[in-house]
């Protein structure tokens, strides 16, 4: 996409720059500003945080200030304007920068501010100002959060929960934080769990129906989706952390298979089907436990006798 830079005429500014620098007999050298240092808006920057980049000019622009623009650009490429804003008060600017990081990493922020002065001597009528930062960004610990967010800060970036009963949790609906869930299921139920104002667990839900032709089959194809994906995203690939919890002894041939699913052996679509079966009657239970830095992370079933549905229980709790 081409963005076409459009220059913004300041001319109650220019009067104000003029009458601050004084009236010379000849036409005077306009001063650039000297630009501080770029601050953030939050200390550790999250991936798919917001966060809000900022500049002042420390020192006041000298000349007849006619247009300013204001670049930002981050790890090379320019910042779209709808997403910056710029303030001039007394001479002074402030520019600010507002940016979502998807991806953990370096962040090199560089601000360019181009002027254009009226009456400047030739060959001085554009001056520019620079600064630049490094920050970095992290993986959140869960979700959008870090363990120890307080319930305001994980409400700002958790829409919508609202508290239960006295307890010190947070219910609410969201999106799914396992890749590509949420193109089956729209949403997933949230639970927030608090200790002494800092957040320590975060429960994951959603119900998955076997009211379907191929239904058994599809909730273990799905189950096995999401663990799998989980397993890669949190474990490199690897098994190891599953476990099988036998919850009926009679349902011998069910848990043959869950044994076999437990071990990584592929399974045909009769035994997926067992599998989907046994998960959605509470015969049988995986559970997958898995790390990653501060936190601790399972997935597994919770069977739901009195309907042909499971729930699948995602839980991030703080190591």
């Amino acid at each position: 996409m081409n963005i076409r830079k459009i220059w913004i005429a300041v001319p109650v500014v220019a009067v104000l720059l003029s009458a601050l620098t004084g009236c010379d007999k000849g036409p005077s050298a306009p001063v650039a500003p000297e630009l501080g240092e770029i601050t953030v808006s939050q200390e550790k920057i999250g991936v798919g945080h917001q966060v809000v980049f900022a500049v002042e000019d420390m020192t006041p622009v000298g000349g007849s200030l006619y247009s300013i623009d204001p670049v930002w650009t981050i790890n090379g490429n320019e910042i779209m304007d709808i997403y910056t804003t710029y303030d001039f008060t007394g001479g002074r600017g402030r520019y600010t920068c507002y940016y979502v990081p998807m991806n953990a990493g370096t962040l090199d922020v560089v601000l360019h501010v181009n002027m254009r002065f009226d009456g400047a001597p030739y060959g001085e009528d554009e001056l520019v100002s620079t600064t630049e930062g490094r920050f970095n960004v992290v993986r959140c610990d869960a979700r959008s959060s870090f363990w120890g967010d307080s319930v305001g800060i994980t409400m700002y970036r958790e829409p919508g929960l609202v508290k239960r009963g006295s307890r010190d949790e947070y219910i609410g609906e969201g999106t799914s934080s396992i890749l590509g869930i949420s193109n089956i299921v729209p949403s997933v139920d949230l639970t927030y769990f608090f200790e002494n104002g800092g957040l320590v667990r975060i429960v994951e839900k959603f119900e998955v129906s076997a009211d379907r032709t191929d239904g058994y089959e599809y909730v273990a194809e799905l189950f096995d989706f999401a663990l799998r994906t989980l397993e890669t995203d949190y474990a490199g690939g690897s098994i190891v952390g599953r476990t099988l919890e036998q919850l009926d002894t009679d349902r011998v041939e069910c848990l043959s298979v869950a044994s076999k699913y437990r071990r990584g052996e592929s399974l045909t679509g009769d035994e997926m089907a067992l599998l989907g079966e046994g998960l959605v009657k509470g015969w049988v239970r995986i559970i997958s436990n898995m790390s990653l830095d501060n936190t601790d992370i399972e997935f597994t079933t919770e069977a739901l006798p009195t309907s042909s549905s499971v729930n699948m229980v995602l839980t991030y709790s703080r190591r």
